[in-house]
């Protein structure tokens, strides 16, 4: 394993000095990189030499433009010492001298400052190549400055907006390392949003990819702070109760970062934290009636997290950047509320450490690679506030202990290498992803026992259904390992028409299928030369991963290892002798699973109408085959098991299928970017106003419940219905307004249709002591509850004051209008040095009640009913300071 890491390293080293050694010639060649401060390359810059030897000052060379890579290339030069000038429209001209050419390749990199009275430069390629580009910004949306601003500093609330404004199944990426923790704001130098992933390098089949850059020192020290307060004063009291418990949360945060050598390393540091509780909200029905209230118990939660990254230009072309993060948090008086008692109450302690490294940048003319590592090591711990048998109702309350002890330690690695390679036509991207782990647990439950009643009549006579405990060492240590490789190649048919073939293979360990072969395909076109109209089509085949938790589950509880006693009808509150071969459980993983494999379809517009209008639509079909199920290899039959030295024994089998088709329509209109400040500007500015909004229609259904649900029937026959996430209709409306000087406001509009759920009988009618039964032709997800809506408000007040003298401004900001980047910047001297900001930022602003938790059992005393309110109004007032 050591050795093959160590020659994927290697790799594009020694494909770098072969590719060197092989150009050398008699006469010399110029590569010149053009690049802007922000070191982004700027395509169509021209290039000018001239000789300064008089030997070769009779020589002329004509100008020459930067490709879309920002390199121009001057072949047939005479070694000697030339003077090299670049300019480009809105930035200043630079000229290099002295600049010595020898036989073979020179590079020579030079760095246009953006000229001073300049608002407005215009980069990129020709409208209609860019459009057909397929790693293009078309199916996507790119946030302004404006709204990057506006998001939360609480890094947990900024994802949840991101995921609110991407759509369901968002994966949040930062600098290319998926499920990594949100950078502070001040760090974030771009979002995009990516709707149509059909590329070979993605394992997902439906993913939305939301991609963080983060830009951590640039220009001179900079840093800065926040605070924020959220106090229960301001909260919504649940409708369910008629006194509003107790509520605080703080969050706190600062970073600094800056140049360590100009234009070469730079460092930043942040370090942000939370100390908050709530209070729990009980909605139980007891034999002596019901009872909803704001429990006298605060569930407190804290957290720290520390932040280190460095970035340094190991050379001209080729950037390392090393980042480290450290992350600990705690929780008391977790899992009650709702049906579940205080005596229900356990802790957690979380500490995670993640230490990354990346290294990337271009290897010739032709070749750019990507190269990242991260490796994370997790300690988990838990344990319950009171020792003691849990007492289950179904569907009314739950008493006695969470049962919950022990902990779990990780150690995961993740190593993933994109090469891409660029010639005529083709643009290759080939690379591998590798994620390796180790974990350790001896996390136990209901070590004490479980008594399960069906209803309160139960209850109250005395007649439990059922006993369930776990006995035995409840501590395993295992392996993992997955990894994909992949190759794709998009091909430039025609200026407008881009074809991108590619293939994805995969493997995991426990898993013994070895033809997990991914064809993929898609086909762009940009009809008109204007570049205002992208198509595309594409269709490709993804393999999902087996679940790391269903896998735990049958090491664990295979019946030998760990046995989980299930008595039908004990006595209570003893449940009698239990001898030394009762019935018990067993998991267990099918000898012939396969990975679920998933086809896709899709079907995209992408139309710019103007550059304050553009929408997009996208239609998916995805149809999943060989998914995992319980089967139930136990179940009693005419009342009797089969193997009477066993209770249930679900077997994982892959034979489950699911279908799901969504329409998807994104636009936005306005978001002009602002123009440069001016003592003389206007207090009112129209053009600051900016709308974006996304709508999906979606059908979802399938047949299954989970890796370890039976289907009551015994067959997936009776199962086909919607899926428990199939919201027909969702829709997210993001409204951006800085026409007051300094104040700046956002409104997020999110609703969604109602989600299904499942009428249960509420007993165990088959006599497996699995309480899932139905009535009689009653099938799965066939009610739904009510529709959902929140309105979330950010109002902001800024000053700025103090002029910042040298370093890099940092105003620059890179945005997607008509599928063109375009840089908008303020001139140095309109750069402020200290900024201080208030803001005011409200969840749920109306305090809709937003009803779920609907209740399916027939013997609940809340059947068909709401049993609680999601998204209740939340306000946080804050103050943050830059310099």
């Amino acid at each position: 394993m050591k050795s093959a890491r160590t020659a994927v390293l290697l790799f594009p080293l020694c494909l770098h000095a072969f590719l060197a050694f092989a150009q050398t010639r008699r006469d010399g060649r110029l590569l010149v990189t053009v690049a802007d401060q922000s070191g982004a390359v700027i395509p169509g810059a021209t290039v000018t030499i001239a000789a300064q030897d008089p030997a070769n000052k009779a020589a002329v060379v004509p100008p020459v433009a930067t490709s879309e890579q920002g390199v121009a290339t001057i072949a047939g030069l005479a070694p000697g010492r030339y003077v090299v000038q670049a300019e480009f429209p809105g930035f200043e001209t630079t000229t290099a001298r002295d600049v010595r050419v020898r036989a073979g390749d020179n590079k020579q990199h030079i760095v246009l400052a953006i000229q001073r009275l300049q608002t407005e430069v215009t980069v990129g390629q020709d409208p209609q190549s860019a459009a057909a580009d397929p790693r293009g910004r078309t199916f996507g949306s790119a946030l302004t400055r404006e709204q990057i601003d506006s998001l939360s500093d609480n890094p947990e609330e900024m994802k949840r907006q991101l995921a609110d404004m991407a759509g369901p199944g968002a994966v949040i990426r930062v600098d290319s390392f998926e499920g990594a923790d949100l950078p502070p704001k001040s760090q974030i130098k771009s979002i995009h949003v990516t709707r149509d992933a059909f590329a070979a390098e993605n394992h997902n089949a439906g993913a939305i990819f939301v991609d963080i850059i983060t830009q951590p020192g640039v220009g001179p020290l900079r840093g800065g702070g926040r605070f924020s307060l959220r106090d229960g004063a301001l909260s919504a009291r649940s409708p369910f109760t008629p006194i509003k418990g107790p509520e605080r949360t703080q969050n706190f945060g600062m970073n600094f970062g800056g140049s360590i050598v100009p234009q070469k390393s730079s460092f930043s540091v942040s370090v942000d934290g939370m100390t908050s509780y709530d209070t729990p909200n009980l909605n139980v029905a007891l034999l002596t009636g019901n009872r909803s209230e704001a429990l006298a118990v605060r569930a407190p939660r804290n957290r720290i997290n520390l932040s280190v990254q460095f970035d340094d230009a190991v050379t001209r072309d080729q950037t390392l950047r090393v980042a480290f993060y450290q992350s600990r948090s705690t929780a008391g008086n977790l899992g009650i509320g709702a049906f579940d008692l205080p005596e229900r109450a356990f802790a957690t302690k979380d500490i995670s450490h993640t230490f990354r490294i990346q290294e990337a940048g271009p290897l010739g003319r032709r070749l750019f690679t990507n190269t990242r590592l991260n490796v994370n090591w997790m300690h988990n711990e838990q344990h319950s506030a009171r020792e003691a048998p849990t007492i289950r109702v179904n569907d009314a309350f739950t008493s006695g202990g969470a049962q919950t002890l022990g902990g779990r330690d990780s150690k995961v690695f993740n190593l993933a290498s994109d090469l891409d390679y660029v010639r005529g036509i083709h643009s290759v991207r080939g690379g591998i992803a590798v994620d390796a782990g180790w974990w350790r647990s001896d996390l136990t439950s209901n070590y004490l026992g479980t008594y399960t009643f069906e209803s309160l009549a139960a209850y109250e006579a005395r007649q439990p259904r059922s006993y369930t405990r776990r006995i035995g060492d409840p501590t395993i240590e295992y392996v993992d390992l997955r990894g994909g490789i992949y190759v794709q190649d998009d091909v430039r048919i025609r200026r407008n028409l881009t074809l991108s073939p590619g293939v994805r293979y995969e493997l995991q360990t426990h898993v013994h299928d070895f033809g997990n072969v991914g064809p993929r395909f898609a086909a762009t076109w940009a009809p008109f030369k204007t570049g205002k109209t992208t198509l595309r089509a594409s269709t490709g085949v993804f393999y999902d991963w087996l679940d790391q938790s269903t896998y735990e589950q049958t090491l664990r509880i295979d019946g030998f290892r760990q046995q989980e006693l299930n008595v039908l009808d004990p006595g209570y509150p003893d449940p009698g002798t239990i001898g030394s071969v009762p019935p018990v459980n067993r998991y267990l993983l099918s000898h012939d699973w396969q990975m679920p494999r998933t086809v896709r379809l899709t079907a995209a517009v992408d139309q710019s109408f103007t550059p304050k209008l553009r929408f997009g639509v996208v239609h998916n079909y995805m149809r999943r085959e060989e998914v995992g199920r319980g089967l139930n290899r136990n179940a009693p039959v005419n009342g009797i098991r089969p193997d009477s030295g066993f209770s249930n024994v679900v077997e994982v089998v892959p034979d489950a299928s699911a279908r799901q088709h969504t329409l998807g329509l994104s636009y936005q209109i306005g978001g002009l970017p602002p123009p440069a400040l001016t003592q003389n500007a206007p207090r009112i500015d129209w053009k600051r106003v900016f709308l974006i909004g996304q709508y999906t229609y979606g059908v979802w259904n399938n047949d299954f419940e989970g890796d370890f649900s039976p289907p009551p029937s015994g067959t997936l026959a009776t199962e086909w219905g919607p899926s428990p996430s199939d919201a027909r209709h969702r829709a997210f409306l993001t409204l951006i307004a800085q026409t007051l000087k300094n104040l700046q406001t956002q409104l997020n509009l999110n609703a969604s249709s109602g989600l299904p759920y499942t009428i249960r009988t509420g007993l165990d009618d088959n006599g497996d002591l699995i309480f899932n039964d139905r009535p009689d032709g009653v099938g799965r997800n066939s009610v739904r509850g009510n529709a959902q809506w929140w309105l979330n408000a950010f109002v902001s007040y800024g000053l700025q004051f103090g002029k910042r003298r040298g370093g890099m401004p940092p105003g620059i900001r890179i945005i997607n209008l008509n599928g063109a980047p375009q840089v908008d910047t303020l001139a140095l001297d309109q750069i402020p040095r200290f900024r201080v900001q208030v803001y005011v930022q409200a969840q749920n602003l109306t305090n809709h009640y937003n009803y779920a938790g609907y209740n399916g059992s027939m013997t609940s005393p809340f059947f068909r009913l709401p049993t609680m309110v999601v998204v209740p109004r939340k306000i946080d007032i804050g103050l943050q300071f830059q310099f």
